[in-house]
């Protein structure tokens, strides 16, 4: 089979594309590949800014220190807890709201509007309103449970090393909510209305309806809720930072992963083996991708 040939005119369509994609492409190169291929050529050496004149070429050698470095081990079960609680009670709360939120009542539609303010405030600007709100001396919280009776006095979430995962993970899952629940309203109105009245002649009640009809018709959002959650979580900073002054709390207790790469690269100055970390942690986010593709992915074939 013999390819048409092109006129003159569809030869100089083709060039005005490619001239036209041309600067996106040469911006994402400059601004995602380059970095991209310094950072695995960091990671490659032993370049610690303390030692300047100590620069040599080590191979895969930071990576087989990371399989014994207890510190990012610490760091990679801190990083499990919190993404547990805040990708599937995340995901679960903004169900949840979604479902609520598609039920009409009087003030609906406010109600939604004021689901965007969390998304709106911007990730410091979080974490000082929960800094605030959770300081140990003149914060709202202690007032609020001192009053009501449930403390005797003040009590120092951010500098005790079991409560302040618990306000990073309540302050995280504030945050990242609301898009999560906007997404699933979205999906939930795109489902046909004559399914849940056949459902519902069928004798299912809402409870029914929702496990056989809603969530399984929600099969692809979730997947993309679960994905991008787990993303946010193996990569949360701004909140830990600005929660615990950029220390990563009291005895590390905030330390993930994430913040350990950047404490590794700008505070103790060793880029090569933050650089290494880094590349680690995208390989983390990749296979935690493919792992949702595949489980989500799965079950919708067999379910077909």
């Amino acid at each position: 089979m013999t390819r048409r040939k092109l006129t003159a005119g569809e030869r100089g369509d083709r060039r005005f594309a490619v001239l036209a994609a041309s600067p996106a492409v040469l911006t994402i190169g400059a601004l995602f590949i380059y970095p991209l291929l310094y950072a695995v050529m960091l990671s490659l050496y032993q370049m610690n800014d303390k030692m300047p004149g100590d620069t040599q070429f080590v191979g895969l050698w930071n990576y087989a220190q990371l399989a014994t470095d207890g510190n990012f081990r610490e760091a990679m079960v801190r990083t499990f807890v919190f993404s547990l609680f805040t990708v599937f009670g995340g995901v679960a709360l903004a169900v949840g709201i979604a479902r609520l939120l598609q039920h009409p009542f009087r003030g609906r539609n406010i109600a939604r509007v004021l689901l965007l303010v969390p998304w709106a405030v911007p990730p410091v600007v979080n974490g000082i309103m929960w800094k605030l709100v959770f300081d140990g001396t003149y914060g709202v919280a202690n007032a609020a449970l001192t009053g009501i009776g449930i403390v005797d006095g003040p009590v120092q979430w951010l500098a005790d090393p079991q409560l302040i995962m618990g306000v990073l993970i309540f302050s995280e899952v504030w945050k990242l909510t609301p898009f999560l629940a906007l997404m699933t309203i979205a999906s939930m109105q795109a489902i046909p209305s004559n399914i849940y009245r056949a459902a519902a002649i069928d004798g299912a009640g809402g409870w029914a309806q929702f496990w056989r009809v809603t969530l399984p018709n929600l099969r692809g959002t979730l997947m993309f809720l679960f994905i991008v959650q787990s993303m946010w979580s193996i990569k949360v900073f701004d909140t830990i930072y600005v929660l615990t002054g950029g220390s990563g709390g009291p005895a590390e207790a905030t330390t993930t992963i994430n913040f350990l790469a950047y404490l590794t690269t700008f505070s103790y100055l060793d880029r090569g083996y933050g650089a290494a970390m880094s590349i680690t942690i995208m390989g983390l986010v990749i296979v935690v991708t493919i792992f949702w593709i595949l489980v989500l992915g799965r079950r919708k074939d067999k379910a077909s």
